[in-house]
């Protein structure tokens, strides 16, 4: 015969049916469990089924139980809908629905609501306890929350009802406001961001490098020049919300309204929207002053059109400046300068809460499974670079010293400048450096300098450079970290490895190419020839230092590695 497992329907509280036996063609039982305790359901009923028929029939007395359904767990108590409510960050009036529905089959009366902790909040609609709730009746209430308040809102709302129920509502969220301190763009504006790595080194030289953080920080760095009210402004926000955290504008994000836009609206048509710091679930702020402005949240973006969660609050008139916006708070010390009464200088540091994680993308074509990134840097500032070796000092204080050139190589280490000049260039940067996140991911960066000068034609098919002789044969010989170069020409711009290199005289030597060129360049045609080098970020903090909201400079540290 066959055997089949079973199982035993969950119960109640009293756990298994009193008269249960098991088939005989079941081997085996395992028991079922609701994700609640059995204790919510409600216990079986025992009793005697009474007979109100006019004429009796024929039967049988049967004893058994009543198995509890889900009905038991849906109905006999009452239901908060929603049971919590998580405000997010309150950046301006906002109001929920809360309906309190009785699902017993009898009536029910709310006694009392006991709110705690709650500053700012207000619960309003049908008349205050005790108030009677019919059978399967639901009421809804009105649930508002003022941006005025504690920073930090962790209140709880207690239904108590005949009979000792008592049931609670918990509302969560956090309070912000507007820095509508605009920066001084004279002296610029610096975007700060951190990743956070490891780099182990070995004894050759080699690494293994390890990233730390998910998500880069961030930090704005700004002056402010003020007159007037703003100088109050300022002074009373820092006074009452210095160590909380503000709604920050992304000041160098910035577009306009192109036409008004009343109040009650849920549309903003920002034509930048899709480059800039815009996302789903974050902020933006209309902004006319540092008086005059108003958060909103942003549901989701199309194209250049935010829709927002709530309604605006008020119109805006064509021209109004709209940005996007991130949570932020003050670091350190806000020292204010006071060059008048009425007027006042200063700088700010706001680090951003609401991190996001960074779109990380090559900004140029890949060679030997690497990026490349062959955008020339801004020679109006020098480039430094440095000469290390991994070299170990071995000195018994006896007798001469010795030394350990571990590597073998040197670490060469440039410090290189870039003026990126519009939005489009800042936004692959910005990829960039993302894909790099920190010290941990290399790429292939030429030297930029003119190291190399052809001295004869390179025919199409060859697969030789003839070059002044500035020893590489004698002294680097193809060595793996200086092998692979750039050509560019008049006729295109070629990648090649150094195979071997031949001293053909005192003037002249041979380089041998792993790939022949397919067209022939004349020495005039020859605009640089530049050393590749795999190399990797020596930082991992970068500052972005914005001279004005689409020009934006650069600088960086690198490192070679053994490629």
């Amino acid at each position: 015969m066959a055997a089949f497992a079973g199982i035993v329907a969950p119960g109640s509280a009293v756990g298994e049916p009193v008269h249960y036996e098991r088939a005989r063609g079941i081997s085996g039982y395992r028991p079922v469990r609701y994700p609640f305790a059995a204790a919510d359901s409600v216990s079986p009923l025992a009793g005697t089924r009474g007979e109100a028929r006019p004429i009796s029939e024929p039967h049988r007395r049967l004893a058994g139980v009543r198995v509890p359904s889900f009905a038991d767990d849906w109905y006999h108590r009452i239901h908060l809908l929603p049971p919590r409510i998580d405000l997010g960050n309150v950046i301006s009036p906002i109001e929920r629905r809360l309906e309190v529905w009785n699902a017993h089959l009898q009536e029910q009366t709310v006694l009392a609501i006991e709110a705690t902790g709650a500053d700012g909040l207000v619960l309003s609609g049908p008349p205050a306890p005790p108030l009677a709730f019919g059978a399967l009746q639901s009421r809804t209430y009105s649930f508002s929350a003022s941006h005025r308040g504690a920073p930090v809102i962790n209140a709880q709302f207690a239904f108590r009802f005949t009979g000792g129920g008592e049931m609670r509502l918990t509302v969560t969220g956090r309070r912000v406001v507007v820095f509508g301190i605009r920066p001084d763009w004279s002296d610029g504006l610096t975007e700060r961001l951190e990743w956070l790595s490891e780099v182990l080194e070995a004894h050759d030289g080699s690494e293994q490098r390890i990233r730390l953080r998910q998500l880069p920080r961030r930090s704005f760095e700004y002056s402010w020049l003020l007159d007037g009210q703003d100088v109050r402004l300022l002074e009373h926000l820092l006074f009452a919300w210095g160590a909380r955290i503000y709604c920050l504008p992304v000041w160098t994000d910035g577009s306009q309204l192109l036409q008004d836009v009343a109040a009650g609206g849920r549309e903003l048509v920002v034509p930048n929207a899709p480059h800039v710091d815009y996302h789903p679930g974050g902020m933006a702020v209309l902004w006319r002053s540092a008086v005059e402005n108003e958060a909103v949240e942003i549901a989701s973006i199309d194209g250049g059109v935010l829709t927002l969660t709530l309604a605006l609050g008020r119109s805006w008139p064509a021209g109004t400046r709209v940005l996007p916006a991130r949570l932020a708070r003050l670091e350190g010390t806000t020292t204010v300068r006071r060059v008048t009464d009425t007027i006042a200088s200063g700088r700010s540091r706001f680090t951003v809460e609401d991190l996001t994680a960074a779109a990380g993308s090559e900004a140029g074509s890949a060679y030997r499974g690497y990026a490349l990134l062959d955008w020339p840097p801004d020679w109006s500032e020098e480039i430094d670079v440095s000469w290390q070796r991994k070299l170990t000092v071995i000195d018994q204080g006896t007798g001469t010293r010795g030394f350990d050139d571990e590597a073998g190589a040197p670490q060469v280490g440039r410090r290189l400048t870039w003026l990126l000049p519009n939005r489009p260039h800042i936004t692959a940067f910005r990829q960039w450096l993302a894909a790099r996140a920190g010290r941990v991911h290399p790429c292939w960066l030429p030297t930029f300098t003119s190291d190399l000068q052809v001295s004869r034609v390179v025919v199409s098919g060859g697969s030789g450079l003839v070059v002044l002789n500035t020893g590489y044969s004698r002294f680097v010989a193809a060595h793996p970290q200086r092998r692979d170069l750039v050509l560019r020409t008049t006729a295109g711009t070629f990648f090649r490895r150094v195979t071997g290199a031949d001293e053909l005289s005192v003037e002249e030597e041979l380089l041998s190419l792993d790939e022949p060129l397919d067209v022939t360049v004349t020495v005039d045609q020859v605009l640089q020839v530049s050393w590749l080098e795999l190399a990797r970020l020596d930082q991992d903090a970068v500052e972005l230092f914005w001279e004005t909201d689409s020009v934006v400079r650069v600088q960086l540290s690198t490192r070679t590695l053994p490629s």
